[in-house]
This record gives C-alpha cells, sequence and structure tokens, in this order.
C-alpha cells in the first residue's frame, strides 16, 4: 500500500448518494462487526514494523514472554 494515493482526478462514488446517512452508517456497522482481525497501529509502532511478518514475529515474542514470566509469590503475613 502506497504512504500517498493522488486523487485530484477522482470522482463521488455514485452508490454512497443512494445510501443516504442511515445506510452509510449501517453499512459502518456491518463492516466494523465482520473486521475484528483488522487491527490499526499507530505510527510510531507500524514505522518499527514494516510488514506483516516482522509483526507477527514479534507479537509471537510476547506471547512467549509473557507464559515465561514467573508467578508473583503471596506475601507472607
Amino acid at each position: 500500500m502506497r504512504n500517498e494515493y493522488e486523487l485530484k482526478h477522482g470522482r463521488p462514488n455514485p452508490y454512497a448518494t443512494r445510501l443516504g446517512a442511515r445506510g452509510r452508517g449501517e453499512l459502518l456497522a456491518w463492516w466494523a462487526k465482520s473486521t475484528r482481525n483488522v487491527r490499526v497501529l499507530p505510527d510510531d509502532v507500524a514505522r518499527e514494523f514494516l510488514d506483516s511478518e516482522t509483526t507477527v514475529e514479534a507479537l509471537r515474542l510476547v506471547m512467549k514472554l509473557r507464559a515465561v514470566r514467573p508467578k508473583r509469590r503471596r506475601r507472607a503475613g
């Protein structure tokens, strides 16, 4: 995906006006429910992880580290 797109020669979607505000709201609600696997990263994080492969590798490492962290002991007393 490009960082920027040139949209000066673009045209509005002809179907968007047919939907109206209510239809766009319903469509947005449907899309939000159906895309549970989409995550948006903040810019600073996205700069560090340039592709999906490195992002997944780092997250799997975090999962492993969380699994091996020592359990907290209760204080005696």
